[in-house]
């Protein structure tokens, strides 16, 4: 590096444009030894040159009191990030002259691309001999074991309980994944307890490293995977990625498809800045999904109130089923050691602990949990708060229980295994929900609850449509008020001291789950669904 640098003496600007383009590997270090090299009166122009501008190698240009000057790398990614993504792909047209410009104005093109209406188009259709009884080809974004989340578990649920009632179902991860996350050693194909799950692995030649590439490449593969396997049906979960190479693949094989619709991507998006909402990607993605929901044959989702959102979007109400989040039937009357997990963070027998078992976002609404935790604190009512799981929000969370002197009360232990999540849930004497009141919130209904439930946990919620649903009628959860820390604090009171009702709602909520929200109850959903496709 410093040969470089010594090279560039003669030609400061240079350097810094380097410092600010090319340089990834300490950014802070080249900065530094190129400023020494600009005179005073040049150091202002060194922004100028910021294209992609690595964010540690700003804020050093900043502190040397250098100007900087927004570019089009800069301007770009603020139309794209907002949602504005043809002003994204405009202002970058006219640099494509710079490689990694043309590549970035590439990325954003086929973003673009692949929410615009028929973004993968009709080809021959393919001969598919006599269909394997009971055969689903499930097309996925990502699976087990390379990405451990509520999506990947849910699919593994799911394709376990089908094949012990009786299906054959098999698993396609979209086109690149995981090798393009950097898993250079994943295989074609592997059986995870039993289950076959294929992968499109790129084998050489360009590689497509945007949406609508893969989604071309993927829609190919899937076609022979069709004529290989001979499945009955295509089970396509969202995004609408995996739903639009589904419907192409339909069209070229004649396998009828169903998408499941586990969440709005959209909304999640949208409410990470409430400008996003009605921006160009926000209407095309919205819009693109629900054409996916009603071109398919059936639909599929995890709750009444998200059935009314399809509704909405064009679908009678006739071609929905629920396949809600459930849980394994062991889980009803599994034993995990959440004693052990107390004693491991120094919880004391007798202590009562309020918390969750989350990915840790902003609309998870914990800074509402912590901030009650401090009313009761104040009060002399303490409860320990336990929040197990990473994101990013656990950092400020981390600062709001230092801020309100809460570090003996609040304990944050990071990301755990699953099995250790299970413990936690154990440990966890009143499972608390408190999601923000966001579109997405009250539609889409999250997992953690219902495991709480299964376990014989009280559960304190949001009052929000996706989550009184999850209770039910039968006094097996408290509902608050959304972002409201004195109501939640109530709530815990009234449950800190009565151990009796505690154990009352938490038997209420083990009834609730065994009567709609197992596995096995699930995939005879599925299995009536897919007769009535294939009969």
């Amino acid at each position: 590096m410093s040969g470089l640098l010594r090279g560039f003496a003669k030609h400061p600007v240079i350097v810094s444009r380097i410092v600010v383009t090319k340089v990834k590997s300490d950014p802070v270090r080249v900065a530094q030894a190129a400023a020494e090299t600009l005179p005073p009166k040049l150091r202002p122009v060194v922004g100028r040159f910021a294209w992609p501008a690595a964010r540690r190698a700003r804020l050093v240009v900043r502190k040397l009191g250098m100007r900087v000057v927004k570019g089009p790398w800069a301007e770009a990614k603020e139309h794209f990030d907002a949602g504005r993504m043809s002003e994204a792909v405009a202002v970058l047209q006219t640099h494509t002259r710079y490689p990694f410009v043309k590549r970035r104005a590439t990325y954003y093109a086929g973003e673009l691309a692949a929410i615009q209406p028929n973004p993968i188009p009709p080809k021959e259709k393919v001969i598919v001999g006599e269909r394997v009884q009971g055969r689903v080809l499930h097309c996925v974004t990502n699976a087990l074991p390379y990405t451990q989340a509520g999506y990947t578990v849910r699919t593994h649920r799911i394709v376990t309980a089908q094949k012990a009632a009786g299906l054959d179902p098999h698993i396609v991860t979209s086109w690149g994944w995981p090798m393009m996350q950097g898993h250079a050693d994943a295989t074609p194909y592997e059986e995870i307890d039993g289950i076959p799950y294929h992968r499109l692995i790129p084998d050489g030649g360009d590689v497509p490293f945007e949406s609508h590439g893969r989604m071309l490449r993927g829609a190919a593969e899937v076609t022979e995977l069709v004529r290989t396997l001979r499945p009955q049906v295509l089970h396509a979960a969202t995004d609408h990625r995996n739903g639009s190479v589904a419907l192409a693949v339909r069209e070229r094989t004649g396998t009828p498809m169903v998408y499941e619709v586990r969440g709005f991507l959209e909304e999640t998006w949208a409410s990470r800045d409430p400008k996003r909402v009605g921006s160009q990607r926000h209407v095309l993605q919205r819009d693109r999904e629900a054409f996916i929901m009603r071109s398919a044959d059936a639909v599929v989702t995890l709750a009444e109130t998200m059935a009314t959102e399809i509704v909405e979007r064009g679908v009678p109400r006739e071609k929905i089923f629920l396949a809600p989040n459930a849980v394994d039937d062991s889980l009803l009357t599994a034993e995990y050691d959440g004693e052990a997990f107390r004693s491991a963070y120094g919880i004391e027998p007798g202590e009562i602990i309020m918390g969750s078992v989350s990915s840790i976002v902003a609309y998870e609404g914990f800074a509402t949990m912590i901030n009650a935790a401090a009313l009761l604190r104040d009060q002399g009512a303490p409860i320990k708060v336990l929040l197990v799981g990473d994101g990013a929000e656990r950092a400020a969370l981390l600062e709001q229980v230092e801020e309100l002197g809460l570090g003996d009360v609040a304990i944050l232990p990071g990301r755990v295994g699953p099995d250790e999540a299970l413990q936690a849930q154990a440990a966890i004497d009143i499972f608390v929900c408190p999601r923000e009141d966001l579109r997405v919130c009250r539609l889409v209904t999250p997992l953690k609850p219902v495991e709480a439930m299964a376990l014989g946990k009280p559960v304190v919620l949001s009052d929000l449509p996706a989550l009184s649903e999850l209770v039910g009628t039968g006094g097996a959860g408290l509902l608050v008020p959304a972002g409201d820390p004195q109501a939640l604090a109530e709530a815990l009171a009234a449950l800190r001291d009565d151990p009796e009702r505690r154990a009352a709602m938490g038997e209420a909520g083990r009834a609730e789950v065994a009567a709609k929200r197992t596995w096995s109850r699930v995939a005879e959903t599925y299995r009536d669904l897919y007769r009535s496709l294939t009969d």
